[in-house]
């Protein structure tokens, strides 16, 4: 069963400022049909490449008209709109569309938008590694949930037990945690972009020297022989979207591969555009676009980076890909 903390999770958590809201709130998409449709997003790094499509119109001849785009803000609500058929594509954390492919949902997962989004901030200059936390307490959100297993991996790799030679404190969200920190109450903490990149410039409006101390995505590469990177989120479709219109599925990705670049290419206008329907200011979507690690990577293309993303995952919670790896057919 996907519980509601897992539905929360991604990355991909990851909004900042005022609008801290989980990533699987998801990007969801009304099904192509004559007149066009409405894209809808979390205020986090995919949804600017999407805010982008829809304003410089380029899924509006795929789609017979207009394509919009508008931020949708409910957490829970990515699974009942697939299992009632009402959604068709969708943006997700990369496990939870294994995890519903697994369930029985008729769901394939396209391609990957962002690798890896998840920092650790600290106030101590001499971190720069995951050995520098040892005998620290770090904070975390979303117990035994990605980003809680991503790290704890990192950190089982390095040879450092959670409990013994550094401790954990949890809480229920990235906004809970970068007010810990912000307070002061804790010294270090693990967070997703956008929220890391708020962080950092809240800090430094009050006068706190905060920094990007480690990457998570390079020291999971760094522990498990991956390429800088892990396959943080992507593009979930409906198998009845796929025989309707694949070509519309198609266009969908292409637009996603351009719109990608240009996104990376013009950061500040891209910011500029994403913060019309987005409720973040576009100098902090423009800072945090160099450490969302934007991408478009076909499923199909790294399947073999994905099982090994879940697999690991799996080692420490078998239930947040629903217990298996998903059939081959999972990977468009």
């Amino acid at each position: 069963m996907i519980t509601r903390r897992s539905m929360l999770a991604m990355g991909t958590g990851l909004v900042a400022g005022s609008a801290l809201t989980p990533l699987s709130t998801q990007f969801s998409f009304a099904a192509p049909a004559s007149g066009g449709l409405t894209m809808y997003g979390p205020p986090v790094g995919p949804s600017v490449t999407l805010a982008s499509i829809a304003a410089q119109g380029k899924l509006d001849e795929a789609a017979n008209g207009k394509v919009g785009f508008e931020i949708y803000k409910s957490p829970d609500v990515l699974r009942a709109n697939f299992i009632s058929g009402d959604w068709k594509l969708a943006v997700t954390p990369s496990y939870v569309a294994a995890n519903l492919a697994n369930k029985g949902l008729p769901v394939k997962m396209l391609n990957i938008m962002t690798w890896g989004m998840l920092y650790v901030l600290s106030y101590d200059g001499e971190v720069k590694k995951p050995e520098n936390l040892a005998g620290e307490t770090i904070g975390m959100f979303f117990r035994n949930d990605m980003p809680d297993l991503v790290f704890g991996t990192v950190m089982e790799k390095k040879g450092l037990v959670v409990g013994k030679d550094y401790q954990l404190h949890y809480v229920g969200t990235p906004f809970e945690a970068l007010q810990l920190l912000l307070s002061g109450r804790i010294k270090h903490c693990v967070l997703p972009e956008p929220a890391a990149t708020a962080g950092l410039l809240k800090g430094k409006k009050l006068g706190k020297k905060l920094s990007r101390a480690i990457d998570l995505a390079s020291e999971w590469s760094a522990v498990t022989g991956a390429e800088g990177r892990f396959p943080m989120a992507g593009a979930m479709v409906h198998q009845e979207l796929l025989d309707k219109d694949p070509a519309f599925v198609e266009a969908f990705h292409t637009a996603c591969a351009s719109g990608t670049e240009w996104v990376k290419d013009n950061t500040m206008a891209a910011a500029k555009i994403a913060a019309e329907t987005m409720p973040l200011p576009a100098p902090v979507i423009a800072k945090s676009i160099p450490a969302t690690h934007l991408t478009t990577q076909r499923a199909s293309d790294i399947r073999t980076e994905l099982e090994a993303f879940y697999s690991v995952l799996a080692e420490k919670n078998p239930a947040i890909i629903g217990g298996k790896l998903p059939p081959a057919e999972f990977y468009l």
